[in-house]
């Protein structure tokens, strides 16, 4: 898209340089409450920013981003943009030197990529900071007409005292933004300055011309590229792929052409990908490029959708098919003989609830279970996870394969490490005869399902991605790997983001885990659904046991509803099923609810067998608490370091802390 002046206000000589720079001076020095300054209003707007942002104005230098190791990435990254850059580099090169100004070439983040133009000019800039590697964006460099341009998307002027940095007052610069012609995305920024007295209107349809011309060498580069991909796909987009829908993408995640049955599939598969956004996918993972600036992660890519497009042996592109997601339907003259039947083979009939959180978990969960998509489900303990990921199981396509459930917060590091991947005979000291399998592999052609994955240790976490990615495992001590093939259903009842923000939870395996987030909502906000439970709970009881038929009277189920249940579902059972043994009446009242039960109580005031903690601890658990008391005050509170040296996850150190009723000392 071609740069136009009439969007920006480049007159900077509307007021005299004096008189700025007492504006600048005024503006500081009321914490930038001055009004009606001597400025521009595209400078008022920018001071205005930087004050904000608590930019230093007294600055010798712009900040330098990137050393010589980290530029050389740098420019590998943008590599398309620096050779189209080539020729407008080479044209400045030579036009500059007569006007004793340079050329900067930035990335989209204002960091300088290369400079050219005039020598002398070029050695000046040395003393604030202007070489390759240094940053422009108003951020770090206040008001300069690279960050400007960046902030605005506009063609910028700054001149002289306009600058909000000291040291570049005595410069003058102007900049014009390059933007990608595939979505409009800002990927540059080129830029023409020099020392004060080169000052030049000239300069701004100058960078515009040039940055135009770089636009148009990358149109015709990914053109050129796109003709390339389409002949060596073979890809045919029309109708007739029923099996499936057909994205195809060069490298840079940029989607070339899409079947028309995409959109229908992506919703069927709960995939938020707009195709119309021409939102970037990344395919890093497949062999695609690093995508420096936003773009779609594409974690919810599964590795047999992907098929390389090759030229002369070289990946140039991706074909992406994406699965239809096949529902099954009865014929229509069998409807409603087949109803009950229908309910019947739902394995989600298990789950009980009718209030609108419920149903929408439900709903999400049916429709996930028929994709290959890995699912994380949240939830506090208690609240059925597990139930409805054995749901999830049986209604996908893995049904036929093992369920295998593993707990990530059971074991020591090293167990479950084991326990996931399995070993070979006399990989470690202990080790079973003949070897072991993984609960990875023996969940081959199933599901597996890991609770508590927030426990995963970190060290553990990127071994387990890998398998993920890659769709093999190698037991302990085996050198030659095992293709696996299954559904990966987490759970947690701990807030992940959080744990990704301070370091305990790898980002990339969180995005791949969620996917599919399935967010399952307290018994405490459910409070419509405690008597369907209650009574499906006596039901099963009576069914299972030879015991006196029974009924809930309507005050239980009032008494019921006003508690908060903090152990969720499986607490309501528990009580339910204690009830149904105990009470030898026929009519369950609020009278034969436990201790700790009865309106009024909670489980810690309760008077029971239990109240004094210390007379119910085993001679094992009294030796437990006091080797954890130890540890904890060896390391002076640290639970991290303590969790470290007894081998256990640092959650179920705290879940054994509250166990033994420890504080923390610190």
């Amino acid at each position: 898209m071609n740069q136009q002046l009439k969007h920006t206000d480049t007159n900077t000589h509307f007021y005299s340089q004096k008189d700025i720079d007492r504006a600048w001076d005024n503006f500081l020095c009321s914490g930038g409450k001055s009004k009606n300054l001597p400025v521009r209003d595209l400078i008022a707007s920018s001071w205005g920013r930087c004050l904000s942002l608590g930019v230093d104005p007294e600055l010798k230098a712009a900040p330098l981003l990137a050393t010589e190791g980290s530029l050389h990435v740098l420019r590998q990254k943008n590599a398309e943009l620096m050779k189209c850059a080539r020729p407008v580099l080479a044209q400045a090169r030579v036009f500059l030197r007569d006007l004793e100004t340079i050329l900067v070439l930035t990335d989209y983040n204002g960091v300088n990529l290369d400079v050219v133009g005039d020598p002398k000019c070029i050695e000046n800039a040395l003393d604030i900071g202007v070489v390759s590697g240094c940053g422009f964006k108003e951020t770090v460099s206040g008001s300069n007409a690279i960050g400007t341009a960046m902030a605005t998307r506009l063609p910028t002027q700054v001149h002289g005292k306009e600058h909000f940095i000291q040291c570049f007052k005595s410069w003058t610069c102007t900049a014009g933004i390059i933007t990608a012609p595939y979505d409009d995305q800002m990927i540059g920024v080129i830029d023409v300055s020099g020392l004060s007295n080169t000052f030049d209107k000239f300069h701004v349809p100058l960078v515009i011309s040039w940055a135009n011309q770089i636009q148009l060498s990358l149109s015709k580069n990914t053109s050129e590229l796109w003709s390339i991909i389409q002949e060596n796909s073979r890809c045919e987009f029309n109708n007739s792929h029923r099996n499936s829908g057909i994205l195809l993408l060069d490298k840079q995640g940029r989607l070339i052409r899409h079947s028309q049955n995409v959109p229908t599939i992506l919703a069927s598969l709960d995939i938020e990908y707009d195709i119309s956004s021409k939102r970037r996918l990344s395919l890093e993972q497949f062999g695609g490029d690093v995508i420096t600036y936003p773009h779609d992660e594409g974690i919810w890519l599964q590795d047999g959708w992907i098929d390389p497009v090759k030229d002369n042996n070289e990946v140039i592109g991706f074909k992406i098919h994406l699965p239809v997601n096949k529902r099954l339907s009865q014929p229509a003259t069998n409807h409603t003989n087949n109803v009950a039947t229908k309910i019947n083979n739902d394995p989600f009939h298990k789950i009980s609830g009718q209030c609108d959180s419920i149903k929408a978990s439900t709903d999400k969960a049916r429709k996930a279970a028929t994709t290959p998509l890995p699912i994380l489900i949240l939830g506090d303990t208690g609240v059925g996870k597990e139930m409805f990921a054995r749901a999830i199981h049986e209604a996908s396509n893995y049904s036929k394969g093992p369920f295998i459930d593993l707990n990530c917060g059971a074991f020591t590091k090293d167990i479950l490490s084991s326990e996931l991947f399995g070993h070979v005979e006399g990989a470690f000291t202990g080790a079973k005869k003949g070897g072991m399998m993984g609960k990875i592999e023996a969940a081959n052609g199933g599901t597996l399902f890991l609770d508590e994955i927030g426990e995963m240790p970190l060290e553990i976490q990127p071994v387990f991605l890998r398998v993920l990615q890659e769709r093999k495992i190698h037991r302990v001590g085996a050198i030659a790997p095992i293709s696996v093939n299954f559904r990966l259903i987490a759970a947690t009842n701990t807030y992940l983001k959080k744990e990704v923000a301070e370091g305990r939870f790898r980002k990339d395996l969180f995005f791949r885990l969620s996917t599919v987030a399935i967010a399952l909502d307290p018994l405490s906000k459910r409070e419509d659904d405690i008597e369907e439970i209650a009574q499906l709970v006596l039901k099963q009881v009576q069914e299972s046991q030879e015991i006196t038929p029974k009924r809930i009277s309507p005050s239980l189920i009032k008494a019921l509803k006003n508690r908060d249940w903090p152990g969720n579902i499986r607490e309501l059972v528990n009580v339910v099923e204690c009830m149904c043994y105990m009470s030898s009446n026929e009519t369950l009242t609020i009278n034969d609810l436990p201790a700790g039960y009865q309106p009024g109580e909670s489980l810690i005031n309760s008077t029971c067998e239990e109240d004094n903690f210390s007379d119910s601890l085993s001679n094992l658990d009294i030796a437990e608490q006091q080797t954890i008391e130890n540890a904890i005050k060896e390391f002076g509170g640290n639970i991290t370091q303590a969790a470290k040296n007894l081998g256990i996850a640092k959650g179920t150190l705290y879940r054994k802390m509250k166990k033994y009723n420890l504080d923390n000392p610190r």
